[in-house]
């Protein structure tokens, strides 16, 4: 498989985009590999959308900040997606909420590239 990465602080989100590209197969390796993150990104004060212009695509903005002893709390987003044999992973992360507008506007861009 390859991968692309890329990323950028804008000063107040450190958002990363990653783009993984499996080999084809006859099973769809790119969406087993979305719905597992999927399912890693589900939880209790998590809310989450449909990616517009996707099937199966999701976006999530997690509710409560992730604490570890030692760092600044953070909250974050993540999306998602995959369209043939590319899965789309987003993640965005910020000392404030990060908005629904944020995550699912990159997720849409990001497919329409695709």
């Amino acid at each position: 498989r390859r991968v692309a990465v890329t990323g950028w602080y804008d000063g107040d989100h450190d958002v990363e985009i990653r783009l993984v590209q499996f080999r084809q197969e006859e099973t769809v390796v790119a969406a087993e590999s979305v719905v597992n993150s999927q399912t890693r990104a589900e939880g209790a004060f998590t809310d989450s959308w449909l990616v517009p212009g996707t099937e199966d695509g999701r976006a999530y903005v997690h509710k409560e900040p992730v604490r570890e002893p030692g760092y600044e709390a953070f909250y974050s987003a993540e999306a998602h997606a995959w369209r043939g044999d590319i899965a789309v992973e987003i993640w965005v992360s910020s000392s404030e909420p990060v908005p629904k507008k944020m995550i699912l506007d990159l997720a849409e861009r990001q497919m329409e590239q695709l």
